[in-house]
């Protein structure tokens, strides 16, 4: 499933749409953050998160009610090792990315998520018979959200390229563009 060309030319005619005589709000200062793999951000701080995905997926998740998201960068879907949960996992990384919104005020039923990644970008591995890693990330994101009764709104996944996510935390606005066209 491939919207992000939708997605960048929809923020596109936004932008075009701010710089008329119709906006008026001046917009508050923003932090940047980039999500490495791994990564995680959740509060009500407002940012404008980056994350950069292939065959990891990006899940970013949003609360109407309060104005608040955030989202996580993973890349693989569980640990299968003992000690110190890491956010490097779907598994931890999304029950700490819903702790966090929770811990902000959000409940299950004010949330939306957004799923992005999951691609086979190494031509090594496409046409291979075991499941692809892009895919078994996609598969946890999607079963824990239901799980969880959080709609997913947005599924951008698969395919052979990566994409590039920006997310306001502050609004819920995400563009997405693919990488290499």
């Amino acid at each position: 499933m491939n919207h992000c060309d939708d997605a960048v030319k929809t923020k596109m005619e936004t932008d075009s749409l701010r710089g008329s005589s119709l906006t008026t709000v001046a917009e508050p200062e923003l932090k940047h953050i980039y999500l490495h793999p791994g990564g995680l951000y959740a509060s009500p701080e407002p940012a404008s998160l980056s994350i950069i995905v292939g065959s990891c997926v990006a899940v970013c998740v949003f609360n109407s009610r309060l104005s608040i998201g955030g989202a996580t960068h993973y890349l693989l879907p569980t640990s299968q090792e003992q000690g110190q949960p890491s956010p490097r996992y779907g598994d931890v990384a999304l029950r700490k990315l819903l702790h966090d919104l929770q811990q902000a005020g959000s409940k299950n039923r004010d949330l939306q998520a957004h799923i992005y990644g999951g691609a086979c970008v190494l031509r090594f591995f496409r046409g291979g018979s075991n499941e692809l890693i892009g895919d078994k990330n996609v598969r946890l994101a999607l079963e824990l959200l239901s799980r969880e009764s959080i709609p997913v709104v947005t599924q951008d996944t698969g395919g052979e390229k990566g994409r590039k996510i920006i997310m306001r935390t502050n609004t819920g606005a995400i563009s997405c563009k693919l990488l290499g066209s």
